[in-house]
């Protein structure tokens, strides 16, 4: 076979897929290792806050949620994506 068709997707030897119980991802293979950075880096965060969490700090805190709060009170147009993304928190950036 030569290709295959995912819906509107047509995978061929030129790309790579990337399954989970989250979803399926299908990108060109020459942008695999930036994938694998990225999902690493993922990992790592991830693992950290799971490390931080079993040290007894919440994810409220790593997140900084009150201030979060405080911020959307005084913005509405303020979105917890932006606030995560100004704190360092954006897991998937």
């Amino acid at each position: 076979m030569s290709s295959a068709q995912f819906g509107e997707f047509r995978v061929t030897g030129e790309d790579v897929v990337f399954a989970d119980a989250d979803g399926v991802l299908f990108a060109p293979l020459q942008r695999a290792k930036e994938i694998f950075s990225t999902a690493g880096a993922i990992w790592h965060r991830e693992r950290h806050q799971a490390e931080e969490i079993r040290a007894g700090r919440t994810l409220r805190e790593q997140f900084q949620f009150d201030e979060y709060l405080a911020r959307r009170s005084i913005d509405t147009a303020y979105t917890f994506r932006q606030h995560l993304r100004a704190i360092g928190g954006a897991i998937e950036e």
